[in-house]
């Protein structure tokens, strides 16, 4: 009992190595990801007039994105991480992907705005 309760210590050992290693080789990957969204994102939904197909598109991508960074960053904050560089970079993303997220589907509404500007300059802009 105790040589079989050793040898599936050492395969778990091994392969808690095996996973860690894979999830600290697939953050990278995963940054890249965002970054080709975040310049198609500013080619085609700022500085071009997208379809509303494309527009569909970026916020489902965005969406989708947001979640899957956050689920990433969570594994990267654990105390065990062994990459701690990896979550200064999903942490910087992941604040791009919000603040793009608020940019686009967090409008503040016309009248708000005019009323801080009236109230920002009282005598005219």
């Amino acid at each position: 009992m105790a040589a079989s309760s050793s040898v599936l210590e050492s395969a778990t050992r091994s392969q808690t190595g095996t996973f860690q290693q894979l999830v600290v080789e697939q953050i990278p990957q995963w940054c890249d990801v965002v970054d080709q969204f975040i310049q198609w994102q500013s080619q085609r939904m700022l500085r071009a007039s997208p379809s509303p197909q494309e527009e569909e598109d970026h916020r489902q991508g965005l969406k989708w994105l947001l979640r899957l960074t956050r689920l990433i960053h969570s594994v990267a904050s654990d105390p065990e991480f062994p990459d701690k560089t990896m979550l200064a970079q999903l942490e910087a993303q992941m604040s791009q992907l919000e603040e793009s997220w608020e940019l686009f589907y967090n409008r503040m509404p016309s009248a708000e705005a005019e009323k801080i500007l009236a109230e920002a300059f009282p005598n005219g802009r």
